[in-house]
């Protein structure tokens, strides 16, 4: 006896003019054993899209060395703005003593040395996978089509 979760029942359906093509099984379920469309990329835009995003590295690579030598450059003025403030509340000696004692401007130009080193290599590796995403979008695409 009955291990089906509905009655077997035949039937037509109604209006098969406005068929959709989707295929249906007697219990009104959609039969997913119809062929699927699969999604092509074409080749050209996927050239496309990694020419775009090595010209987005490229730009980001060439931006580095300005904005850090920006930063450096800036050390010392906001050092001064901070020795400013401290004197507006009577600390300016101490502050200005401990400044030159650790030697912010030295300390900064030590520092962009392996700053620069890692933002050219983080670039060059998100850069990287960026591309192999692109070239692997559409076997991704084509498995989650499925």
């Amino acid at each position: 006896m009955g291990h089906h979760l509905f009655p077997r029942t035949k039937h037509r359906r109604r209006g098969t003019q406005f068929d959709s093509g989707a295929r249906y099984d007697d219990y009104d379920r959609y039969d997913d054993g119809t062929p699927t469309r699969r999604l092509r990329i074409p080749g050209a835009v996927l050239l496309g899209g990694i020419v775009i995003w090595s010209l987005l590295a490229l730009g980001i690579w060439a931006l580095v060395d300005p904005l850090l030598a920006w930063a450096a450059g800036i050390a010392g003025p906001a050092t001064d703005v901070g020795v400013g403030v401290a004197n507006w509340f009577g600390l300016g000696k101490e502050v200005s003593a401990l400044r030159d004692v650790a030697n912010v401007d030295g300390l900064v130009g030590w520092a962009i040395g392996p700053v620069h080193f890692l933002a050219k290599g983080g670039l060059v590796l998100v850069w990287l996978v960026g591309s192999a995403a692109l070239i692997a979008l559409p076997l991704i695409l084509r498995r989650r089509l499925r």
